[in-house]
Order: C-alpha cells, then structure tokens, then sequence
C-alpha cells in the first residue's frame, strides 16, 4: 500500500499530465467546454494517469493527426 507522500507525489505528476494536455488542446483550437472532462486520477499502485473522458470526433482526429506527424506546425491551422 502507498503512504501519503507518494499518492501525494502521484497526484501531482498526473495534475501537470493533465494541464499540459488541456493546454496543447486549447493550443489546437479546443475550447473549455471540449477539455474539461480531462482529470487527473490515481490508481492504487501509485500511478499517475490522465483521464481523457470525451473529446468531440473532430478534436480527437485533429490530434491523432498532430500524434501522426509529431506537430501542430505540421498540420496547418484548424
């Protein structure tokens, strides 16, 4: 079982997962509403995840395509 420190220690590398991810978002164009389903989360071995929950079908293709090519540069604008 995990102490404090290190769910603690978790927490926060799952929270800096999380805003970089809603800011490469909202850098792609994405707006609050589309991003603020993404949560940070915990599991019980001390892992840090981000939970995606929904992304609009135009937004998830756009960064799978960002994914694709490895920029935003890349692609083009929105």
């Amino acid at each position: 079982m995990m102490d404090m420190q290190e769910w603690r220690s978790a927490w926060d590398r799952a929270q800096d997962a999380t805003d970089t991810r809603r800011t490469a978002l909202s850098d792609m164009g994405a707006v609050e509403t589309q991003v603020m389903h993404l949560r940070p989360m915990v599991n019980r071995g001390g892992t840090a995840w981000v939970d995606v929950g929904q992304l609009p079908a135009d937004l998830a293709a756009r960064l799978a395509d960002v994914i694709r090519v490895g920029s935003l540069d890349d692609i083009g604008p929105s």
